[in-house]
């Protein structure tokens, strides 16, 4: 069995740092890992990668070859990660069965891994019951109502693609004042008082957003510092529940 956490959010949002961060507290719980980096990309990579796409796909080659622009690149790099699908399911298959959990760094821009036909030729390769998708909210982009909404709701679109369980954790939670988190903690839980202060077409459609956000369910969010640490615990922990009711390692 392979358990399997896509780490998934929008460009800046701490996918990388993230892994690297949760990938040295596993250590210090005991906890046995694979660590995968899918950004064909990337240029450094603090965490050393058990499965590296570079490996098989090198970007600054499309570039030169085919005279891409940065953007093209990416989605050429993107598409070419299908012809290696096998190849990579393999890997994991035998890196990841001797370990309590496989994390994979997803590219920069989500809508390379979430929307090309990659992600679900590798989502499927898997069972369900033994994956997760961690989004990550950038803590820049949900401190007011409407970028909490917004980034909410392309999570939902990121869980209906992938068909994933999923868990929520705002990044770089050390940039934000208590009374800020717990602000967004209170608009996890109910956005609507906050809504009802929007204005217009905004209030509208804030509402609509709210309502389908309620419809996918109670899903936690974590607050989460990659500098400090803060949170990594409850991250585990419930990275734990998910993958080994708890047990072994972590809690």
């Amino acid at each position: 069995m392979v358990n399997i956490c896509y780490i998934v959010g929008t460009a800046g949002s701490g996918k990388t740092t993230l892994t690297d961060s949760l990938q040295r507290f596993l250590l210090t719980k005991g906890a046995s890992f694979t660590t995968i980096n899918l950004d064909p990309a990337v240029k450094h990579i603090p965490y050393q990668a058990d499965i590296d796409i570079r490996d098989y796909i090198d970007y600054d080659l499309l570039v030169d070859e085919y005279k891409l622009g940065p953007n093209g690149a990416m989605i050429a790099a993107a598409d070419l990660i299908a012809e290696y699908i096998t190849n990579i399911r393999e890997d994991i298959e035998e890196l990841g069965e001797s370990s309590d959990i496989v994390l994979i760094d997803t590219a920069g821009q989500i809508e390379l891994f979430a929307y090309r036909a990659f992600s679900i030729l590798l989502t499927e390769s898997f069972p369900q019951d033994t994956s997760t998708l961690a989004f990550l909210f950038d803590s820049a982009l949900v401190s007011n109502i409407t970028g909490f909404l917004s980034i909410s709701l392309l999570a939902t679109s990121v869980q209906l693609r992938l068909n994933l369980p999923i868990i929520h954790v705002m990044t770089k939670s050390d940039l934000l004042k208590d009374h800020q988190i717990e602000r967004i903690l209170a608009w996890k839980e109910d956005p609507y008082e906050a809504i009802e202060e929007l204005g217009g077409m905004s209030r509208e459609y804030a509402l609509q957003i709210g309502q389908l956000i309620s419809i996918m369910g109670d899903i936690p969010l974590f607050p989460v510092s990659s500098l400090t640490g803060d949170g990594l615990d409850l991250l585990g922990a419930q990275l734990s529940r998910i993958f080994v009711a708890g047990s072994d390692w972590l809690i």
